[in-house]
C-alpha cells in the first residue's frame, strides 16, 4: 500500500531509541522527511544514517532535553526551515520512574510532569501554527495501555500519560476545522530499552529471575509475546498518511490484547 508520505515532513520527540525510533523508520520507509529529537548526539548522529539509508527524502536531528523547554523552539525552527514546513508532529517522551505510589515522593511528580506531560503542552504550542498550513496535519502522542488498564507499579506513567489523551482529545476538537488529526498510540509491552529496565525492576522488587519477570509483564497479554517495534511503526505511519485522515480523538491501543477495554 502507498500510504502517499513521500515528501510529508515529521518532527519526532524522542527519537534516538525505543519506540520513538521505530515511528521515525516506519515515516522514513515511507518517503517522509524526518527530524528527530534526543539527548545523546552520537545515537542521533547514527539515527540520521539509518533514517536516510531506509529511504527519508531528508533527515536532520536536534538535541532536545525533554526537561529543559529552552530546548525546544531552536528543535522545531530547524525543521521547519530545513523542510519548509511541518506536517507531522510525534510526541513521544522518555518513561517515567516505576514503583508503587506510597515509594514516589512528590519531586518525583513533579520532575515527571515536566518531561512527561508538560513538554507536549509546549511543543503542540510550536508546531500547531506550522501544522495549520499543512493539507495533511497530522498529531499522534505515543502514551501506554495504563491509560486503558492500571498497570502495578506505573502510578507516574498511567496518571500522566492519561492527561496526554485527555489533551489529545481536547486539541482534536479544536483543530478539526484545520483538518489536522490528533490521536494517541497506546502500546503495551514491546521490546524496547524501556522494556528491559521494567523487567530489571521488576527482578529487582519481586526477587525472581528474568524469566519469571517477563511473565509478569506478559500474564495478561493474550497472544503472550512482546511487540515488535516495527509493527508499532507501521500503526504510526498509518495514521499520519493520508488514509488516516478521518480517525481523530481516538486512544488506540497495540497490545496484543492486554487491554480487556472497547
Amino acid at each position: 500500500m502507498n500510504l502517499e508520505l513521500r515528501g510529508k515532513r515529521a518532527l519526532v520527540t524522542a527519537a534516538s531509541r525505543g519506540l520513538g525510533k521505530a515511528s521515525a523508520l516506519a515515516l522514513a520507509e515511507e518517503g517522509a522527511s524526518i527530524a528527530v529529537t534526543g539527548r545523546d548526539p552520537a545515537r542521533l548522529e547514527a539515527l540520521v544514517d539509518e533514517l536516510r539509508a531506509a529511504g527519508a527524502s531528508d533527515a536532520i536531528a536536534a538535541v532536545v532535553d525533554l526537561g529543559r523547554p529552552e530546548t525546544f523552539a531552536e528543535a522545531v525552527e530547524a525543521a521547519v526551515s530545513r523542510f519548509g514546513g511541518l506536517d507531522i508532529f510525534i510526541g513521544n517522551t522518555g518513561g517515567p520512574a516505576s514503583g508503587p505510589f506510597v515509594d514516589i515522593p512528590r519531586a518525583e511528580w513533579e520532575r515527571a510532569l515536566g518531561e512527561t506531560l508538560l513538554p507536549m503542552v509546549d511543543l503542540c504550542h510550536l508546531v500547531i501554527p506550522h501544522l495549520k498550513t499543512s493539507d495533511c496535519g497530522r498529531i499522534l502522542f505515543i502514551t501506554t495501555v495504563g491509560v486503558k488498564i492500571v498497570q502495578p507499579h506505573m502510578v507516574l506513567s498511567d496518571s500522566l500519560r492519561l492527561a496526554i489523551v485527555g489533551l489529545a482529545k481536547s486539541l482534536s476538537l479544536e483543530l478539526a476545522e484545520y483538518g489536522i488529526t490528533v490521536n494517541c498510540l497506546c502500546p503495551g509491552p514491546f521490546r524496547t530499552d524501556r522494556m528491559e529496565d521494567l523487567i530489571t525492576a521488576s527482578m529487582e522488587r519481586e526477587k525472581v529471575d528474568r524469566t519469571a519477570a517477563e511473565a509478569i509483564w506478559l500474564e495478561e497479554v493474550p497472544l503472550g509475546t512482546f511487540g515488535d517495534p516495527a509493527d508499532f511503526g507501521a500503526m504510526v505511519a498509518l495514521l499520519c498518511s493520508p488514509r488516516g485522515r478521518f480517525t481523530t480523538g481516538t486512544a488506540m491501543t497495540i497490545d496484543g490484547g492486554k487491554s480487556r477495554a472497547y
